[in-house]
């Protein structure tokens, strides 16, 4: 069984779409064993109205208060040991969780992991990563799992980090190409991620990049170089992951989802035969699964739409629960830590330390 901790508070309020999400999520992965954080004043009788039991496969955890977004989410979430999220991330800690999912903003979702979980070794920050597929369609088998646990045909392009990060490093950079590469290759099936560095023209300085480039040639990773926008969505992309800083990431993802209401089949993810919900988030083709949190001691994935835009959860939670119990069930964070730990042999190296 896979145990996900659901934090359901969001910004102090609790939407209905989220618990009316529940039974098909829980029927999608008979493996799958839910604890949801919600008000203390909730009771049994609001999920048995929604056919969902408790006892079972679905339990309850009481937390007081939610998050608000904004730049004082990070205080907000060390200070409030009472809001959902960090219910939600002790749950995890604590080990009566797997992973969590959660409806608070991405920031407060970030700082709780980060704060909670701890940092894995080799890892200076927590990064965001969301798999962005705005122009392609998903083939038939979408939503199928591979051998491996992946889903065939998911697609897209990892593009982290995705609004965690302000002041980056190159070894930042290096830190998020690992953590992406490996986020690929759980979430998509991808044997060997090709990275791509998100750049300006090579008219424009910019010292941390060129630094980031140089670094990145010399890791265990399938590096292709600097890469422009279309690297994420043009037709031909010759990436799996896209690195770049969590402002840049927040402004490319902004834009496309004011650029995805443009585009034709805008409207496809609510129509007959569109996007299966288990894999695309109420956004539409252009995200996919929420957006998780990188770098950390556990599994953190932020359902709905990672831009703030408006959240249908009835597709935005079971979209985020496939992504936790899949890249948990992974061991995703395994992988990131011995990614990371090659980055730090060569820290090490390059400072004169033996092993």
């Amino acid at each position: 069984m896979t145990r996900v901790a659901v934090d359901l508070l969001g910004e102090g309020s609790q939407p209905k779409s989220v618990l009316d999400a529940l039974p098909a999520a829980l029927d999608a992965d008979p493996e799958l064993v839910v604890t949801l954080v919600v008000p203390e004043d909730s009771t049994a009788d609001e999920l048995a109205a929604r056919g969902i039991a408790t006892g079972d496969r679905v339990h309850l955890a009481a937390a007081r208060r939610g998050i608000p977004g904004g730049p004082e989410a990070v205080r907000e979430v060390r200070a409030r040991r009472d809001s959902g999220v960090r219910v939600a991330a002790r749950l995890v800690r604590d080990g009566k969780a797997d992973a969590m999912v959660s409806v608070a903003p991405l920031e407060a979702v970030a700082a709780a992991a980060q704060f909670t979980f701890g940092l894995l070794p080799g890892a200076t920050r927590a990064s965001l990563a969301a798999v962005v597929d705005l122009l392609a369609a998903p083939p038939a088998d979408t939503g199928e799992a591979s051998e491996g646990g992946a889903v065939a045909g998911a697609g897209g392009v990892v593009l982290c980090d995705a609004g965690a990060s302000v002041d980056i490093t190159q070894d930042d950079l290096a830190q998020f190409a690992i953590a992406g590469a490996a986020y690929a290759r759980v979430r998509a099936a991808v044997g060997e991620p090709r990275v791509g560095l998100l750049a300006s023209r090579p008219a424009l300085p910019d010292t941390v990049r060129r630094a980031a480039d140089r670094l990145l040639a010399t890791l265990a990773l399938d590096y292709i170089g600097p890469v422009d926008a279309s690297a994420i969505v043009g037709p031909a992309r010759p990436a799996d992951v896209v690195v770049t800083d969590g402002f840049t990431g927040d402004v490319v993802l902004s834009c496309l989802r004011a650029t995805r209401a443009l585009l034709p089949g805008a409207g496809a993810a609510t129509a007959p035969g569109g996007l299966d919900p288990a894999w695309r988030s109420p956004a539409g083709p252009g995200l996919q699964g929420g957006t998780i949190v990188l770098g950390v001691e556990g599994i953190a994935v932020r359902a709905g739409d990672p831009v703030g835009g408006p959240d249908d959860l009835s597709t935005g939670i079971p979209a985020a629960l496939a992504t936790a119990a899949l890249t948990w069930r992974a061991g995703l964070v395994d992988q990131v830590r011995a990614g990371l730990a090659g980055l730090v042999a060569r820290r090490r190296a390059l400072a004169g330390l033996t092993p």
